[in-house]
Parts: C-alpha cells; sequence; structure tokens
C-alpha cells in the first residue's frame, strides 16, 4: 500500500505562543497535492493544558473536531470520555480533535491511512513528535488502527473502541444499501429524505432490538400505510438532526472510507487497548476477540455488556473512560 508524502507547507498561519492561546483553539492545515480531491485544507481543535501530554480524540464519522468542548462553551461529541474530570482531560492534557477528510462531491472515498497521515500533518505542525495516545472510536477507531500500522513512530499507545481490521460483511453490506438510497435522492432531486432515511436504517444497526423493546410500542395507529410508529417517529427525528450537520456527498464518502479500510493486526506493535460491545451488531464481540488475538504487540480486550450496541462508547462514555483512564496513565 503506498502512503502519502506529507512534507507539503504546514500553513501560512504562525500558532500563537502557549501563553496567548485561547482554552479553545482551531487550525487549519493544507492538503497535499494527493489528498487534493478532499478539500483544500483539514480542520483541528487543540483544547486543554498547553504542556500536557498531547491526545488525539476520534470518533464516528459524524463526529466533528470538537470531542471535549465546542467553541460556544457546551460540551463536545464524546462528553464522559473528554471533559473535566474524564479519561481524557483539558486539565493534565492537551486534546486534539479532527474533522475527516472527505470527499466533497461524494465520488471517491479517502483510505483511513490518509486520515492517519493528515493526523501525522498535525503533529508537525504542533512540534509533537509522539502523540501520547489516540483515542479512536468505531471510524476513528480504523483510523487508530491505521496510525499504528503505517505511523507507529508517532505514538505511544492505542485506545480502539468498536472498531476492527477490516469490516463486517454483513456491516458493509448494511452501508452499501444506505449509500445506493443517499444515491438514488441524489439522482432524484430528495437527498436530503434519502440521507434522512439511510440514517434511519443505520440507527437500526447502532442500537439494539432490546432498547428499542424498551422506549417504544410496536405497530402503527390506523389503517394508513405510511402512518408514524413510535420507533419511526424516532428515526425521523434522528434522520433530521443527521441532515442538519451532515451532506449527503460527505455521508457517501465517509460511509465508502469505512468499507475501505484494511490494516494488518499482526503488523501493530504499538500498545493498545481494546474496547468493545458484547451487543455490537457492526462489530460483534468475535471481531474484537480475534483482532486482540492478532496483535502484533500487547493488546488488552475489554468488553462490556451494553443496551446501546456500536453506540455503546457514546452512550455508556462513563464506563469506557473508567477503562481508558488507567490505561492513559500507564508509564510509556
Amino acid at each position: 500500500m503506498k502512503l502519502l508524502d506529507l512534507k507539503a507547507p504546514k500553513t501560512t498561519v504562525e500558532p500563537r505562543p502557549a501563553r496567548q492561546a485561547p482554552p479553545l483553539a482551531e487550525f487549519e492545515l493544507p492538503l497535499p497535492a494527493p489528498l487534493a480531491g478532499y478539500g483544500s485544507s483539514a480542520l483541528f481543535s487543540l483544547h486543554g493544558r498547553q504542556d500536557g501530554p498531547l491526545i488525539a480524540v476520534l470518533g464516528g464519522i459524524s463526529a466533528d473536531r470538537f470531542p471535549a468542548f465546542c467553541p460556544d462553551g457546551r460540551p463536545g461529541w464524546w462528553r464522559g470520555l473528554a471533559g473535566p474530570g474524564c479519561a481524557v482531560d483539558p486539565a493534565r492534557h492537551r486534546i486534539l480533535g479532527m474533522d475527516f477528510i472527505a470527499d466533497p462531491t461524494g465520488a471517491r472515498a479517502p483510505a483511513t491511512h490518509e486520515q492517519a497521515a493528515i493526523l501525522c500533518a498535525a503533529l508537525d505542525f504542533l512540534g509533537v513528535e509522539r502523540a501520547h495516545a489516540v483515542v479512536g472510536a468505531s471510524y476513528g477507531g480504523m483510523i487508530a488502527l491505521a496510525l499504528g500500522q503505517h505511523f507507529p513512530e508517532r505514538v505511544e499507545r492505542l485506545t480502539v473502541v468498536s472498531a476492527d481490521a477490516q469490516p463486517h460483511p454483513a456491516s458493509t453490506a448494511a452501508r452499501e444499501l444506505q449509500r445506493r438510497i443517499v444515491a438514488l435522492g441524489l439522482e432524484t432531486g430528495d437527498p436530503d429524505e434519502a440521507l434522512s432515511i439511510a440514517r434511519g436504517l443505520a440507527m437500526m444497526t447502532y442500537r439494539t432490538r432490546e432498547e428499542f423493546a424498551e422506549r417504544f410500542e410496536g405497530g402503527i395507529p390506523s389503517e394508513q400505510c405510511l402512518d408514524r410508529s413510535e420507533p419511526g417517529a424516532y428515526l425521523r427525528a434522528r434522520g433530521a438532526a443527521f441532515v442538519a450537520r451532515m451532506t449527503p456527498q460527505r455521508f457517501l464518502s465517509l460511509s465508502a472510507s469505512i468499507d475501505r479500510h484494511k490494516v494488518d493486526p499482526a503488523r501493530i506493535r504499538v500498545p493498545a487497548l481494546l474496547i468493545g460491545a458484547d451487543s455490537d451488531q457492526l462489530v460483534p464481540a468475535a471481531q474484537m476477540e480475534k483482532l486482540a488475538a492478532a496483535f502484533g504487540g500487547p493488546a488488552e480486550l475489554r468488553l462490556l455488556a451494553s443496551l446501546y450496541g456500536h453506540d455503546m462508547f457514546l452512550k455508556d462514555s462513563d464506563r469506557v473512560s473508567a477503562l481508558v483512564d488507567p490505561f492513559l496513565r500507564k508509564a510509556a
């Protein structure tokens, strides 16, 4: 697999001295020529203690560069794992967040090692030879694994939550159906509704039947074929929220990027903590066990019983944080 040379100019903006840096800083790096199809630049955030060990925090394809805090002070997308008193704590760490690169036309999918290369470019910009850790969940966990294989000298340890060396065939099948729906929506002039439906289908793979049984009544209330059920109303709401922050083209690019992902765990020798959910449909526990067994370096696997399936890392983030915290505190 050919890797990219990221010795392009890092930025035209000089970083501020540490004493002047705001609590939440943002910076932008131009993409090198081989990645020009994925936009002109990549966006990052940096938050926390200026002299603390740097930890990159990466999530699913809908995550943004604000894992701990948003610019307006609201908690970021991984509350419970990144934030005050959490395993990744701005009082102790420098927290690096990243917006993933994607094809704005929706035609091409970046590889996870290309996302990892962009992360390395951010480390170069910050003058960091090795990150203390990368904590990645779902798509972000795939990027962490790619970093561990292709750029092992850039990170001391990996935390990988609900991600494997390559996608499960059934998970690829579900995502391909979602992409076909979105592509059809683009062709027929209703991309937002198509993206909303695709997100609803995705939610059915993220969560569990047991959670749906606890929260909703099944069935529809009338003879009208398109009458809304309780779970259907929930999925419509989640779809609308997704449409508000994700374009159909970006979704196509990043969804396909998941299915391009492939690493050789035997070549990953960076110490790793692997965390999975026993109820995960997308990355089943058996996959996490196989990954741990194939790891080239020391790998500790922890499987959590969870009602929330693949979304365990978000819904049970306090439990994930309790596992991650001692791992991050270990001496390198």
